[in-house]
Formats: C-alpha cells, sequence, structure tokens
C-alpha cells in the first residue's frame, strides 16, 4: 500500500490531485455540508460548483453495491447506488462521507468510478461489484479521508463478515484502537480487496476522526458529510 500527501485544504486556493488523468479533491469543514438529503438544494449546487466548476453527479448512497453508469455530465444526479462510473471529460463523481470509504479507481483507458465505502459495503463486495462494472484494466485505486482502526472499535463478529467481504484474514484487517480496544482497519480493507483484482490503494489523506479538517459521525457525532470529487478533465477545463 503507498501513501501521498493530500494537497486538498481550502476549495478557493487548493490544487486537485492528479492520478492517470483524473482529478481528485476532497472538501474540508471549510467548505460546508455535502450531505445531500441535508443541505437545500440551491445551497448544494452553490457548495459543489464552487469545489469544482463542472456538473456534479452524487448518488444515493445505502451501503449497498449498485452501480450507476454516467454518460453525460450531472446525468444520475441522486440515484439509488453506491458506484458511480463514467468514461466522459468534465463530468464531476462525487462520494459524501462522514468515515466510509471513498474509492477512485482509474481504468487503463477513460473510464474511471467513484465507489462509496462502509463496512457493510466491504462486507457485501462492494469493491468487486466495481472492478466487475469496467470495460477495461483497473491501474489504480486511491483512497480519501476515511475513519482510521485508531479511532474504530469494532465487533469480530462484523469484523469477520469484512475479512470475507474484502478476500482477506480477519488478522490483516484488525488492529487496536488509542483506547486499547480492537479495531477495523479500514484502509487496510480497501487495500485487501484492491490487491486481489491486481493493484493497490494510494491514500491522500488521514483519519478522519483525528483529524480535524472533516467530519467524523463516529468520533464527534457530526452529521454532516465532506465529499470526495473525482473528474477527468477536458481539454478546455
Amino acid at each position: 500500500m503507498t501513501t501521498t500527501t493530500s494537497t486538498s485544504h481550502r476549495s478557493s486556493s487548493n490544487t486537485a490531485s492528479r492520478h492517470h488523468g483524473v482529478a481528485i479533491r476532497c472538501s474540508t469543514r471549510r467548505d460546508g455540508d455535502f450531505h445531500p438529503t441535508k443541505v437545500p438544494r440551491d445551497e448544494l449546487t452553490v457548495r459543489r460548483r464552487t469545489l469544482v466548476d463542472l456538473p456534479w453527479t452524487m448518488l444515493d448512497q445505502r451501503h449497498g453495491t449498485d452501480v450507476v453508469r454516467v454518460t453525460e455530465g450531472g446525468s444520475g444526479d441522486g440515484e439509488r447506488g453506491d458506484i458511480a462510473i463514467t468514461d466522459i471529460d468534465d463530468a464531476v463523481l462525487g462520494c459524501w462521507v462522514g468515515d466510509c470509504a471513498a474509492i477512485v479507481l482509474i481504468g487503463a483507458a477513460r473510464e474511471f468510478a467513484i465507489v462509496h465505502a462502509g463496512w457493510r459495503g466491504l462486507a457485501s463486495g462492494v469493491i468487486d461489484h466495481a472492478v466487475a462494472a469496467f470495460d477495461e484494466p483497473i491501474i489504480d485505486a486511491v483512497l480519501g479521508p476515511v475513519i482510521g482502526v485508531c479511532c474504530y472499535e469494532f465487533g469480530l463478529g462484523d469484523l469477520v463478515d469484512v475479512a470475507a467481504g474484502v478476500g482477506a484474514e480477519p488478522a490483516s484487517i484488525t488492529g487496536v484502537t488509542q483506547t486499547g480496544s480492537m479495531g477495523l482497519d479500514m484502509t487496510a480493507a480497501v487495500d485487501a480487496a484492491c490487491r486481489r483484482h491486481g493493484f493497490a490503494v494510494s491514500t491522500i489523506a488521514g483519519c478522519t476522526g483525528c483529524g480535524d479538517d472533516t467530519f467524523s459521525y463516529r468520533v464527534r457525532g457530526d452529521t454532516r458529510r465532506h465529499v470526495v470529487a473525482a473528474w477527468r478533465p477536458g481539454s478546455t477545463s
């Protein structure tokens, strides 16, 4: 598993990181709440366009494995699903999270996807479903801010389910929290699911629980959500 440093801070000044032609930007608390059912539509539109001034698709995420294919900028916005995939330029795929993993998968040619993966999604094989949606080999995976094992106390029964869903031994995704309890290592679980398909995951941010730049439901009880946005810039953007 490789790690890079996030360049995402303020939307007004930060430069999105680039990965094989796909731009990725993570919002912060200063960018506001991106929860699509709690923020008025007009206000959400302004926040999204302030972060990335292109048409957006954000799904109605349900911790499942449904796939939405985006055929033009903004299509599928609000549809039920946890995987959005496209092969077009200047279409933003956004994943709103507050501890769960937002994973960008990048194909060898044109396709890229964004995947919402909480522990239930990982246990259900959401990354396997995302990989199956591609018509080309995947060459990279990028993980946004996610709760770290340091802050994620987790029961053994559910941890075993997650391990089965990502094709890993339970011990390989188990760690110890700051309080000495058993914890789930979400980053290790995502990496295990990716590696069994032949690619590794790189991270561009740290723990949502320890950091103060993003929202965390489990640590701080936040009901607001930050967003990870991915797009392939066209020749004019």
